[in-house]
């Protein structure tokens, strides 16, 4: 079973951030995401190396740790917006025609400028013509149009 994004908690956790490694679902759940601050994975672990004396069995726990975030970065890269998605968000008639209704542009600012944009998003996103964009970015980015 897919893991839920963090921020809306609705949709499956496509992506993740490359500080925290929180899965989210969107690039607009991302940007929520970063409107707030995230501690990063490394911080999170350097605190917790600094808070226990290391045994050698810790350190045969970090190494093999080390070896999963290798792999970690490998699949954060995967699933990274690339300037081709970016592209693609650009490109994309669906996208670029949901964006000239008035009403939807009026939301989406409001949402960014709400003081809790993820129980804004959460709230939104019963809205169909909120939910048919985040859609269709989605569809843009995976290349399912």
């Amino acid at each position: 079973m897919a893991k839920l994004c963090t921020v809306c908690g609705e949709a499956a956790s496509k992506y993740k951030c490359p500080n925290c490694e929180a899965g989210y679902c969107s690039v607009g759940c991302f940007r929520i995401h970063k409107s707030e601050p995230c501690v990063s994975s490394a911080d999170r672990r350097a605190a917790a190396q600094s808070s226990s004396v290391k045994t050698e069995q810790q350190h045969e726990s970090s190494h093999n740790s080390n070896i999963e975030e290798e792999e970690d970065d490998e699949e954060e890269k995967l699933h990274r917006l690339t300037l081709e998605d970016l592209k693609k968000l650009d490109n994309s008639v669906p996208v670029k025609k949901m964006l000239t209704d008035p009403r939807l542009r009026t939301l989406l600012e409001a949402v960014r400028q709400d003081s809790n944009p993820i129980q804004s998003i959460r709230v939104h996103r019963q809205r169909s013509d909120f939910e048919q964009l985040v859609q269709a970015m989605l569809d843009a980015t995976s290349g399912h149009s």
